[in-house]
């Protein structure tokens, strides 16, 4: 019941957790050691949970069949970055099992309605000296 031994029986592993010292570069070298051959893995959390540099390799040699990743360590992401090379390469192995999506579900045009409305609110409450909502900080 560990980590470790969900990742020797997981033939998908998705990633739906937040950041924290625990969670960052879950997936590394050492624990994609643990995963049968040919996974494949999803990572729709937060980009550094996975050491995405050794993503190519991995698809190249068959340790992973493939690859989705909703978010990645750097974003934007460097130019030289060996998962965007591959990404962009046809002639890369990994170039048909990787998938790089911009971690943008919002972006049409009812979330971008709602971002307005929610900001309106916002505004309305801090200038009528209302409580905030979702303060961070």
């Amino acid at each position: 019941d560990t980590f470790e031994e969900l990742l020797r029986q997981a033939f998908v592993l998705s990633f739906h957790c937040p950041l924290t010292p625990d969670t960052r570069q879950m997936l590394n070298e050492e624990t994609l050691s643990l995963l049968p051959r040919g996974a494949y893995v999803v990572n729709t959390a937060r980009g550094p949970i996975i050491d995405t540099a050794m993503i190519p390799a991995a698809l190249a040699d068959g340790r992973l069949a493939g690859a989705g990743l909703d978010v990645i360590p750097v974003e934007p992401p460097p130019g030289d970055d060996p998962l965007m090379v591959a990404w962009r390469d046809p002639q890369h192995a990994a170039f048909y099992r990787l998938i790089v999506n911009p971690h943008a579900a919002f972006y049409c045009e009812e979330g971008l309605l709602e971002m307005r409305r929610k900001a309106a609110a916002s505004c309305r409450r801090a200038l009528l000296g209302e409580p905030m909502r979702n303060v961070v900080n």
